[in-house]
């Protein structure tokens, strides 16, 4: 009987470790690396529809919803402008950016409300301090919301 359970848990621990990719030497961050050099450049969403800002305990939340050129566009994000830092204006500037699908002919005549998508970044309260606002851009306009 102590046979058989150490088989199955031989068994067991063989079928679990084999989905494992990943290597203990660090060996995932060069190849996630190689991966996303893979992916399709992200590029601006069409427009921003609204944008937020939450007051959190340390600073704010800043929520932008947008329009993205087609259906099936993923892995919104706010990119912060000139390195994080101000703009000449004092603001805090944001290009709103999406990844294009590898089918770009999926329904391209959707409707809007299933091109949008959100993208979300914290500002903590120490990055605030002579800070005017902040403004996201995309590829036809930008929204700006001041402290």
């Amino acid at each position: 009987m102590k046979r058989i359970g150490a088989a199955l848990a031989s068994i067991l621990t063989a079928v679990a470790l084999s989905g494992c990719s990943g290597s203990i030497f660090g060996d995932d961050a060069e190849e996630a690396a190689a991966q996303a050099a893979q992916l399709p450049h992200k590029i601006p969403v069409e427009r921003i529809e609204t944008m937020e800002l939450g007051r959190l305990y340390d600073g704010y939340m800043l929520t932008a919803y947008a329009i993205a050129p087609g259906v099936g566009y993923y892995q919104p994000e706010l990119r912060p402008r000139y390195e994080g830092g101000l703009s000449a204006d004092g603001f805090y500037e944001f290009d709103f950016l999406v990844r294009p699908p590898e089918d770009l002919t999926i329904d391209p005549g959707a409707p809007l409300s299933a091109r949008m998508v959100r993208g979300d970044f914290e500002l903590p309260v120490d990055k605030l301090r002579g800070a005017a606002g902040v403004r996201v851009w995309s590829a036809q306009d930008s929204v700006e919301g001041r402290f």
